[in-house]
């Protein structure tokens, strides 16, 4: 009998019909029907992704919208970035970031984002694509500096050396731990560096922070990396370091 009867039947006989159907209803979904449905656009921190399935916002234990993505990139962006700036990110996940950063930089400026995870790259341009700003976007497959983590397979990524990133006003930094070789290996020095540190990744906080202040940067601002995840960010030590230069 499989694993999964036996847990149903045990349910059943402890708990009772209800429990079970509660339990038993999102377990199906999740893991025999969600797949198979249409992908779904929802919103991340106000930015239009394919990151849901067809029903997602209507069911409970699903998550659909979620309006504060990558809250602590995204306030910085807010904050710092200004119409005609040049904006390198490297680390480019769902795209949300390359989107916000494309919308505060205008015809007159440029986003240009480097992504490892061939996945991830695909998701880049579609997000990118889906919120009319691939004028402004150009996303690269390459990684890098060193390769601690990707979120999925590389596929057949360039490699770039740190001290060949283009220059720039801004630079993002959210490579899943890479992000300390990366500062020690810059040949310029952006006005601002955002760097989302990650503490289980070779990447604390405590020594980014470090780092940064050694390259002549102030740290004006550090902030969880994301609201709607807090636990776990803290957990985790994930943040976001905003460094000016001085």
């Amino acid at each position: 009998m499989p694993s999964e009867v036996r847990k149903a039947f045990k349910i059943l006989r402890s708990d009772g019909l209800i429990p079970l159907v509660r339990k038993g209803v999102p377990f199906v979904h999740d893991n025999y029907i969600s797949s198979h449905l249409p992908r779904a656009v929802v919103q991340y921190n106000g930015v239009a992704v394919k990151a849901g399935r067809l029903f997602d916002t209507s069911l409970p234990w699903r998550e659909g919208h979620r309006p504060q993505f990558e809250s602590g990139l995204i306030s910085a962006i807010s904050r710092h970035v200004s119409s005609g700036d040049d904006v390198v990110i490297v680390g480019g996940g769902w795209g949300v970031t390359a989107v916000a950063a494309a919308k505060q930089v205008g015809d007159s400026g440029s986003v240009t984002v480097f992504e490892g995870a061939k996945r991830e790259v695909k998701r880049v341009k579609e997000t990118v694509a889906l919120n009319s700003v691939s004028d402004i976007v150009e996303v690269h497959h390459a990684i890098v500096g060193p390769e601690i983590h990707l979120k999925s397979a590389a596929g057949d990524p360039a490699r770039v050396p740190p001290d060949q990133l283009p220059r720039c006003d801004v630079l993002e930094l959210d490579c899943e731990g890479s992000e300390i070789d990366i500062l020690k290996n810059l040949s310029s020095r952006p006005e601002y560096v955002f760097v989302e540190t990650h503490g289980i990744y070779e990447a604390p906080t405590d020594e980014v922070r470090k780092v940064l202040e050694e390259l002549d940067y102030e740290i004006t601002h550090c902030e969880i990396g994301a609201e709607d995840y807090r636990t776990d960010c803290e957990e985790y030590d994930i943040y976001v370091l905003t460094g000016q230069r001085i």
